[in-house]
């Protein structure tokens, strides 16, 4: 009998709920944490820096179950080689000053950087690229496992349409509701109008009893905390290349502009209204 044919008959019921054993895991060896990429503007599952499973369609139902307090920067020095497989220059996970462990930081603090000018990467773009570590299970994916999503600035930063909201925006929406980000399915979806790949984000239902106390569960494990914390080492394996070009193509898998932090104003902050929660509230009722 053939591993294929195998594979394609049903599962007994006893064996239904088994996971790979730990035997099978040290046999297998080290395979490396799960990531997911969006290069080419195509959700795929990465692990140990091989594609093993590509999404069909252009949205993904995820629930996000950590994520970075603040956007990370990276920055790589140097001209683009595909044979230069050298760690970037220089880091940040808080993206406020770099961190500890970069030998020769660039400035003291990230801000006033002169990779921070908009000019200073390639064309209009910053040398040292945004980014924001998230930690999620994909919706439907039976070992519940977690995996790491690294977002690019154009699917952080902005202001979306309708309930199409980028991240930071979607991650404001849903507290300004009185709403947790773990306690939502969440879909994330590409900008079709965008020609690098680009993200939205809006919540299409509450998770259920089981979601949320796998949900819990994952968030605390160490691949969770792992996923959310910049290393010079790939947590996936993957090499990294050495150059502002390489910086842009490995934050986003596949490219994007440069989109600018936005600073923070003096304004106070708007009052979400009834209405605000009410919109929330009947999308959520829909859907379930």
């Amino acid at each position: 009998m053939s591993n294929v044919s195998l594979f394609n008959q049903e599962v007994p019921d006893y064996l239904k709920n088994s996971q790979p054993s730990a035997l099978t895991k040290a046999l297998a060896g080290n395979t490396g944490n799960k990531r997911l990429s969006i290069r080419g503007s195509v959700f795929r599952m990465v692990v140990g820096g091989e594609e093993v499973k590509k999404a069909e369609g252009r949205t993904l139902q995820v629930i996000i179950v950590n994520g970075a307090p603040k956007n990370s920067r990276t920055f790589y020095a140097g001209a683009y080689s595909a044979d230069n497989k050298a760690p970037p220059s220089c880091w940040s996970n808080n993206g406020d000053v770099p961190d500890a462990g970069v030998e020769e930081p660039v400035h003291s603090n990230c801000q006033d950087c002169p990779n921070n000018v908009k000019g200073s990467g390639q064309g209009s773009s910053r040398a040292c690229r945004f980014s924001r570590r998230l930690a999620l299970q994909v919706v439907g994916d039976p070992t519940e496992d977690v995996y790491q999503f690294v977002l690019p600035s154009q699917s952080i930063f902005g202001k979306g349409d309708g309930d199409n909201m980028p991240f930071e925006q979607y991650a404001k929406y849903l507290s300004g509701n009185g709403r947790s980000i773990e306690d939502v399915i969440t879909e994330m979806s590409f900008d079709t109008d965008s020609a690098t790949p680009k993200l939205f984000f809006k919540a299409v239902a509450h998770v259920s009893k089981e979601q949320h106390e796998s949900a819990v569960k994952a968030g605390k494990s160490d691949e969770a905390k792992r996923a959310i914390v910049f290393t010079v080492a790939q947590t996936d394996g993957v090499k990294r290349l050495a150059s502002p070009a390489a910086a842009k193509a490995e934050a986003s898998d596949g490219a994007e502009d440069e989109v600018a932090e936005p600073k923070k104003r003096e304004s106070t902050k708007p009052k979400v209204t009834d209405a605000g929660k009410k919109d929330l509230a009947e999308v959520m009722k829909k859907w379930e």
